[in-house]
């Protein structure tokens, strides 16, 4: 099957649209034209308000005007402001809705015959000329109405031509359909002058009754199948047969009341609070559709809400419409736009931010309305004194019971200052050392917005920014010259919004605030550390080189050598410079290599490594030497070696050193010296571990340390 084009689709809805407005400016033009406004004045009389200075009228009537009756031929019908009402179906039952038309077609007729005359208050009979109507009479109202059922349709058609086989698109579509039916009709026969005939009228009326079903059945099924598919039930075929089985019965007027139309109404529309609410527990772990979710709530039932409450109940209940029908028809434009959006998925992510404080806002208005209504109509109150009270109640009972709830949805959510401060410090603050500052990090962004997953990226990135439409937060990771990925806000429940952007800067403020009292500590450390280091190297090495000159026997200045080299190794450690892997054990393997060629003893060096450009602290080669020449000093001192066997690996980010000699006393074999405790603690220090043992004449020590220095290790010696 072919899909048609984005253009082809717009440009067939586009020459509906057209269609759709010529008639209605047609039907429009084709009502008789007096050049007279009506009102209906305070005591519930009639009287004409206005004279076109241009009319067929102006030289006969006038302003102030008040009209009792209009004689059409021989039959008198009594002026009340049933003939000026702007909706029919507004009216308690069919007979009066019956008789309006008979009223209507009464007087089109005798103004076609030219037989109509106004009887006036004093008894005057004048003679109320027409003609055809100009396009100028039309009023604003009439082009507003037009504009709404026009631009609704237009961008349903505009959203529908690029998603066709998309259902949730089709209807939203035939939502546009109905606004262009329902609307359009209406501004025919609400902007009337006086005169329009009968049965112009009640097809008119009957066409608004029927877009108004149409697309309420659409926007009703729109919720069951968007933003996901609540079930496989033929919702949006059921819809639609209610709503045609509704139209039939109001069509043919099957029942007394004309209630029957603004509660079949409200019947189907009630079903969308009921799929909403499935909708919500569906997307419970769907941010982005709960995202949509949300945005159609909010343009649907701000929409609907509005009009229902300011038109529909009103006419359900019997009272005044507070509004012109005409002018609440814009809400439905408000609507589809909010629609739109949600269609096209156009940032939703934004509207988290303030999802609560547009509907509390909106929920007063409502609250307002109601409470008002509900005195007037139960407790038989004037207007002012129900108004009065109902700003009261509102006001003492409603905002205070809101404010409370927003409070509690408010910190549950963890949008307040404390809330995320709290997540944040700890594990900030807990950090000792800058090298533990990318973990800190990491910990707190996981307190703070609970993501499903973090994930680590190259690049750079400057601030906090949202990607893939709210599901991503990137966030800047200094320490480790990357960024870091969080993804799903809230395990999911929700997309990150522009206050987590807010929030997130504020976390790395926190975070550059500790990173900059840590690095202060550490270099007022690494000064002192200098200076010690330094009268060290001054002082004692200084003695040090007198006393080597001074000793006379070999043994002395041998111990003194050994001395300035302890003293090197020492100093070197305090420096804090790092070493690769592969000069640490060239320089391992020349110290022993000189011992055992002094000692007579074999060495054989034996290393593997598979990252020799790896760099370690001074501190950790330091150790490692001395595990070497504590080593080797055990078996020169407590065997009789005729070779050593030294063999070095790297595996899985750690270091094996295994130390083998030959020639020891089998009453040795099974006692661990000094010597090995030594090695022991110094690679337990390390974080790693030592031992050693023998079988025959063969000791063999085996150490096993981490290439990198744990965190807190090396916070507890920087």
């Amino acid at each position: 099957m072919l899909t048609p084009s984005p253009r082809l689709t717009v440009a067939l809805s586009g020459l509906l649209v057209i269609c759709v407005t010529t008639l209605t400016l047609n039907a429009a033009l084709s009502l008789p034209w007096t050049g007279t406004s009506w009102l209906v004045n305070d005591e519930g009389g009639v009287e004409i308000s206005a004279i076109d200075a241009t009319g067929p009228n102006a030289d006969q009537l006038g302003a102030g005007l008040q009209i009792v009756a209009l004689q059409a031929g021989d039959e008198r019908i009594e002026v009340t402001p049933t003939l000026l009402i702007e909706e029919p179906d507004v009216l308690p039952d069919y007979v009066q809705y019956n008789q309006l038309m008979h009223d209507s077609r009464t007087l089109a007729a005798a103004a076609d015959a030219d037989s109509l005359s106004l009887v006036t208050a004093g008894g005057q009979q004048l003679t109320l000329q027409h003609t055809d109507r100009p396009l100028r009479a039309l009023p604003g109202l009439f082009w507003l109405q037009l504009a709404f059922g026009v631009i609704g349709a237009m961008t349903g058609a505009i959203v529908w031509s690029v998603r066709v086989r998309s259902l949730p698109a089709t209807l939203y579509f035939m939502t546009g359909i109905g606004y262009l039916i329902f609307a359009p009709a209406a501004a025919v026969y609400s902007t009337r002058e006086l005169l329009i005939d009968g049965d112009l009228f009640r097809t008119l009326s009957i066409i608004n009754h029927f877009g108004a079903l149409f697309f309420t059945a659409s926007l009703t099924s729109l919720l069951w199948h968007y933003p996901i598919r609540i079930g496989r039930l033929p919702v949006a075929s059921l819809c639609y047969l209610l709503a045609a089985g509704t139209w039939l019965a109001d069509t043919f007027q099957l029942t007394a009341s004309t209630a029957l139309f603004h509660l079949s109404v409200l019947g189907i529309f009630a079903l969308s609070f009921v799929f909403a609410f499935f909708q919500w527990l569906q997307t419970r772990s769907k941010p982005a559709d709960r995202a949509a979710l949300r945005w159609f709530l909010l343009s649907i039932y701000l929409a609907t809400g509005l009009f229902a409450g300011v038109i529909i109940i009103p006419a359900a209940m019997g009272v005044t419409p507070p509004a012109s029908q005409g002018v609440m028809f814009g809400a439905f434009l408000i609507m589809y736009i909010g629609l739109a959006f949600g269609i096209t998925r156009y940032k939703l992510f934004q509207l988290e931010h303030w999802w609560w404080s547009v509907w509390a806002w909106f929920l007063g208005g409502v609250a307002v309305i109601a409470v008002d209504l509900l005195l007037v109509s139960f407790l038989a109150l004037s207007k002012p004194i129900a108004l009065t009270l109902a700003v009261a109640l509102v006001g003492w009972v409603y905002f205070p019971l809101r404010q409370l709830l927003w409070q509690r949805l408010a910190r549950r959510r963890g949008q307040t200052v404390q809330d995320w401060l709290s997540l944040a410090m700890p594990p900030l603050v807990a950090a000792t050392h800058t090298s533990q500052l990318g973990i800190a990090l990491r910990e707190a962004a996981t307190a703070v917005f609970h993501p499903l997953d973090i994930s680590e990226a190259e690049g750079a990135l400057m601030k906090p920014q949202i990607s893939d439409n709210g599901l991503c937060l990137q966030l800047p990771n200094p320490p480790h010259h990357s960024v870091l990925r969080l993804h799903h806000a809230d395990q999911g429940a929700r997309l990150f919004t522009s206050r987590d952007v807010e929030t997130a800067a504020l976390v790395l403020k926190l975070y550059r605030l500790v990173d900059e009292s840590l690095t202060a500590h550490e270099q007022g450390a690494r000064s002192e550390r200098d200076r010690i280091r330094q009268d060290i190297h001054d002082d004692l090495g200084a003695k040090l080189l007198t006393l080597l000159h001074r000793s006379g026997s070999a043994d002395q200045q041998t111990l003194v050598r050994e001395a300035i080299r302890d003293l090197r190794d020492l100093l070197g450690t305090m420096e804090g410079e790092e070493v690769s892997l592969e000069q640490a054990s060239l320089q391992w393997e020349q110290e022993a290599r000189q011992r055992c060629d002094a000692s007579g003893v074999k060495l054989d060096w034996e290393i593997s490594l598979q990252t020799p450009d790896a760099e370690m602290d001074q501190r950790r080669i330091g150790n490692l030497t001395r595990i070497i020449r504590e080593a080797v000093s055990n078996a020169l001192r407590h065997a009789t070696p005729s070779r050593i066997h030294i063999r070095i690996s790297e595996r899985d980010g750690s270091l094996a050193v295994s130390i083998e000699n030959d020639g020891v006393s089998p009453d040795k074999l099974v006692r661990e010296g000094r010597g090995t405790g030594i090695i022991r603690q110094r690679a337990a220090r390390l974080g790693g571990v030592a031992g050693g043992g023998g079988q025959q004449t063969v000791w063999r020590v085996n150490v096993r340390i981490p290439l990198q220095e744990p965190d807190d290790a090396r916070a507890a010696t920087g």
